[in-house]
């Protein structure tokens, strides 16, 4: 039985948790702007570094708007040491809120790596290599984890219970296959994004016509496939999402399943008006929120839907097997 005050700090852990990641959200928007306008370059080929020093004597812009993005993942930094230490100092050996906090720090020093080599091999500004177009991809599917393990880390925080893989059935793989390919999706709007800000189009049909021109930059061949995935990704979590609901009838999972189609109509609904709209920053900021907030959702769903057989002790393996 715990006491009062232990109470009292858990939940304060679990306010904390979810803190770290409405703000890590926010970093990522202002991650999205740096690419958007253009400001990826704005500290030369120079990492931790900008233009060679702790401080730049900014005289551009771009400079101001990158290095004020390296500042903000800084304290991310501070931050998620804070989850990790803290939750080492509340919660037992074992406990599935440490292992998420500890795979939270992992997760964010790949990012940092992967933000580095972007800087470090000019992969920024007007590069419009395969190496850019991969990294980009790989970057957005590492954030997608990142922000997973954080909302995971709150979810075990507050009492979640361990995540079942083994005897889930078709449950399993839907949700499964429902991970997978918006990982994808992600993956493909990050590479749409950066085609949009590389190869803007001067209206909706001559950018429609670019993208099936066997002449153009494979970056702009490559945006017919995003609003595709995102159209055939709809369908399939609309149709999991009600039977889940039926199979799985779990106040949690109810609610997880609701909140996770609301929000993927809303993004289907803006990304539609951004490609009308050919694609403004402001769009592309409240597009890739509602991207993460669907993948908050979906993790949710996942973790309330694949623990509901797992047993309540908070020190069982985050990822348990059915004997």
């Amino acid at each position: 039985m715990k006491s009062t005050t232990e109470v009292a700090v858990q939940r304060r852990y679990v306010q904390f948790a979810w803190s770290v990641l409405v703000y890590t959200i926010l970093v990522i928007l202002w991650g999205a702007y740096v690419r958007a306008s253009s400001s990826g370059a704005g500290c030369g080929q120079h990492w931790p570094l900008c233009n060679g020093r702790v401080i730049p004597q900014a005289t551009q812009v771009q400079t101001l708007v990158e290095f004020s993005h390296r500042m903000t993942s800084g304290i991310s930094v501070v931050l998620t040491v804070a989850l990790l230490v803290w939750a080492r100092r509340i919660f037992p050996p074992g406990h599935l809120a440490r292992r998420g906090a500890t795979l939270t720090l992992i997760f964010l020093v790949i990012e940092s790596l992967l933000g580095a080599g972007l800087v470090l091999f000019d992969l920024v500004g007007h590069n419009t290599s395969v190496a850019r177009v991969t990294a980009s991809g790989i970057h957005l599917v590492n954030t997608l984890l990142l922000v997973g393990v954080i909302t995971l880390t709150a979810w075990w925080a507050g009492g979640g219970r361990a995540i079942r893989l083994r005897g889930q059935g078709a449950v399993g793989w839907m949700l499964g296959i429902g991970v997978l390919a918006v990982l994808a999706l992600g993956a493909t709007g990050a590479m749409t994004a950066l085609s949009d800000t590389l190869f803007p189009s001067e209206s909706l049909s001559a950018g429609i016509a670019q993208d099936f021109n066997p002449t153009a930059h494979f970056l702009e061949r490559l945006r017919f496939w995003h609003p595709t995935l995102a159209i055939a990704t709809g369908v399939y979590l609309l149709v999991i999402s009600q039977i889940l609901s039926q199979q799985r009838p779990s106040e949690g999972t109810r609610l997880g399943a609701t909140l996770l189609l609301l929000l993927f109509l809303a993004q289907l609904g803006v990304g539609a008006i951004n490609l009308f709209m050919l694609t403004p920053i402001t769009l592309q900021i409240i597009h890739l929120l509602l991207a993460d907030l669907v993948w908050v959702a979906l993790v949710l769903l996942s973790a309330a839907t694949l623990s509901g057989a797992a047993p309540e002790v908070g020190s069982q393996p985050a990822f348990a097997a059915a004997d």
